[in-house]
């Protein structure tokens, strides 16, 4: 149907037919479907609204400006992804609570102020210089704006500016404050370590009680997630390969359209010698033509030699490099050939010529992606059947049978795709557009005609939900069981660690105590530094920085414990410079700071509610 709508769209008559509908949509007072007003508010402040239109034209501002940045390839999943609509709607909401409290201030913004704006804004300059009447007006009809509107919005934008200068006034960091900063980020430590790992036999297990007690005790650790049960159609691709047939005349035109693919080019093993300046280039070339070996007259003159290994024309970086190793007839040695590099001297062989891996090789390959693509295009068609079908009322069981399609039933799966059992089921489309769809459509309800990203579809309906609670013990039972034991090693390794720190607080050195265990020495190192395999984990590097020299601490390390004894405290030197590039940071930061204590007052002043479900649309 939508195919067929698209296709009849274009013709005169069509085009006359929809005008005619139109205006007789428009006579009898319901243009509202074919423009439907959206009364619904993303966002509340105070006591005004960020509608759903005003949120839209400048989110698609903004993911157009994040488009013109990836050139062209952003989507809107991209833009999900990385939190676009609640970052755009987080700024306009600080811009409206700033205009609520200019207003609230009395602030007011004059004729005179508002005039100036406009004749000093670049965008309205002419080509002459000076204010532009006639491109003032045209920016504004590019934009869909009356003159009365933009002096409304840039008389809004004035007095927001007034908040924003007096709440953004520079912040100098003091000398003393930049200098601790420095300190912190930069004193370096020395610790010796000894690792406590856990026994790797597990221990005895608890009778039932005991295990049952100590599950009672920890309940909220045995948390089962959301489960769902969803039936959909899913139109697989891949799942309709048997049911179509790839000409083979067309698979032979797909391999010979793309023999570039398919062409293997020539190569040549390359090593080469870089010089400086062309005579010791010219002389190490006589000395190889007279049958030296290249390694060890390179090294005879302390010269490293570079192998570049099989490289075909298009792999060398320089095309006068290229030109002179191809153009050898076999192996041989070429040069000196100079480039922006200096001198080179290129030793050649093993040479490989220009080859075509043969149709039969690739053939299979080719027919199933030419198959995929039929599948693709029957699907699209097939598609718009199924919502033809579900648009009249059918249900999903009907619209199956009569599409000849399959259901597919996902019984209790959870947001990660995974069953109480935390298998992942049979069937599950891999697209994570396919799980977000299930956990966004009330339950009870059908989703839309999705797209999967390739090339297929899907629309689902959420059986029933089942909320997270906590699991039944005999359903634990074996995660109870993993988790204690896990619990009694934590205790074992920390009970030897702590007897280890204790006899080395009485005095005694790392190696009288370690028992056979290694003594790691770990030299200088920062808070940001870890060294997992020597037991320096973060945990202890956090300890260690909290400590006092000769201190001993004990922190969990990635098989167990770690015990350290802090041997050495380093403080940094530094430059005026260095401090000079803290201290602006730390400036920058404080300004900023300052603007979201300002926001956050607003907010609890004004009040902001925030349309979630609504806001949901955009991601």
């Amino acid at each position: 149907m939508l195919t067929s709508l698209r296709k009849g769209a274009a013709s005169w008559l069509a085009k006359i037919l929809f005008a005619l509908l139109i205006l007789s949509f428009a006579a009898w007072g319901v243009g509202d479907y074919l423009s439907p007003e959206v009364d619904d508010a993303v966002a509340t402040v105070g006591e005004s609204e960020i509608g759903a239109e005003e949120f839209r034209r400048e989110y698609s501002r903004q993911f157009n400006d994040w488009r013109r940045r990836f050139g062209g390839n952003m989507t809107p999943e991209m833009a999900a992804q990385i939190g676009l609509p609640q970052q755009v709607l987080q700024a306009t909401v600080r811009r409206r609570l700033v205009e609520l409290e200019a207003g609230r201030l009395g602030l007011a913004v004059g004729d005179g102020q508002v005039r100036r704006a406009i004749e000093e804004d670049p965008n309205f300059g002419g080509r002459l210089g000076g204010f532009d009447r006639a491109l003032f007006e045209r920016v504004l009809l590019t934009n869909g704006l009356t003159e009365g509107e933009f002096v409304a919005m840039l008389r809004r934008d004035l007095s927001r500016r007034q908040v924003d200068r007096s709440v953004g006034r520079p912040v100098q960091a003091s000398r003393s404050m930049a200098e601790a900063v420095f300190r912190y980020r930069n004193e370096s430590r020395k610790a010796a370590l000894i690792r406590v790992p856990e026994d790797t036999a597990l221990p005895a297990d608890p009778g039932e009680a005991e295990l049952r007690a100590w599950y009672e005790a920890n309940r909220d650790g045995f948390m089962a997630p959301a489960y769902r049960t969803v039936t959909a159609i899913v139109l697989d691709p891949d799942q309709w390969l048997d049911r179509v047939q790839a000409d083979p005349a067309e698979v032979r035109e797909v391999y010979e359209a793309r023999m570039a693919d398919f062409t293997v080019p020539a190569t040549r093993r390359v090593r080469q010698v870089l010089f400086d300046d062309e005579a010791a280039a010219q002389d190490f070339t006589a000395q190889l033509a007279t049958g030296a070996d290249l390694e060890t007259a390179a090294g005879n003159i302390g010269r490293t030699v570079s192998d570049l290994g099989p490289v075909s024309r298009g792999q060398l970086p320089q095309a006068a490099l290229a030109d002179a190793v191809f153009s050898l007839e076999g192996d041989g040695v070429t040069g000196p050939v100079q480039t922006p590099l200096g001198w080179h001297v290129l030793a050649v062989d093993q040479s490989t010529e220009e080859s075509t891996i043969p149709f039969e090789d690739v053939r299979e390959g080719l027919h199933r992606e030419v198959a995929r693509e039929i599948a693709i295009e029957r699907l699209a068609d097939l598609a718009n059947d199924l919502d033809d079908q579900l648009g009249g009322g059918a249900t999903f069981e009907d619209a199956a049978r009569a599409l000849d399609l399959s259901l597919l039933t996902l019984e209790s799966v959870d947001a990660s795709g995974r069953n109480r059992a935390g298998e992942q089921p049979d069937g599950l489309p891999a697209e994570p557009n396919f799980l977000r769809t299930a956990f966004s459509t009330p339950a009870g309800e059908d989703s839309l005609l999705v797209e999967l990203g390739d090339g297929g579809y899907f629309v689902l309906r959420v059986e029933s939900e089942t909320p997270p609670a906590v699991r039944p013990y005999e359903e634990a039972k074996p995660l109870v069981l993993e988790a204690w034991r896990a619990e009694r090693l934590d205790e074992g390794a920390k009970a030897r660690a702590d007897a280890l720190a204790d006899r080395l607080r009485e005095g005694r050195t790392p190696e009288s105590v370690a028992e056979g265990r290694a003594v790691e020495r770990t030299g200088p190192f920062t808070r940001t530094e870890a060294k997992p395999e020597i037991g320096l984990s973060r945990a202890v590097v956090q300890a260690v920085f909290t400590a006092r020299r000769d201190e001993v601490v004990v922190a969990r390390a990635a098989d167990g414990y770690a015990v350290a004894v802090v041997e050495g405290i380093e403080p940094p030197s530094h430059s005026e410079e260095e401090i000079e590039t803290i201290r602006e940071q730390l400036s920058a930061e404080m300004v900023e700071d300052v603007r979201q204590q300002f926001h956050a007052a607003l907010e609890d002043r004004f009040g902001v509610a925030i349309n979630r479900d609504l806001l949901a649309q955009f991601n």
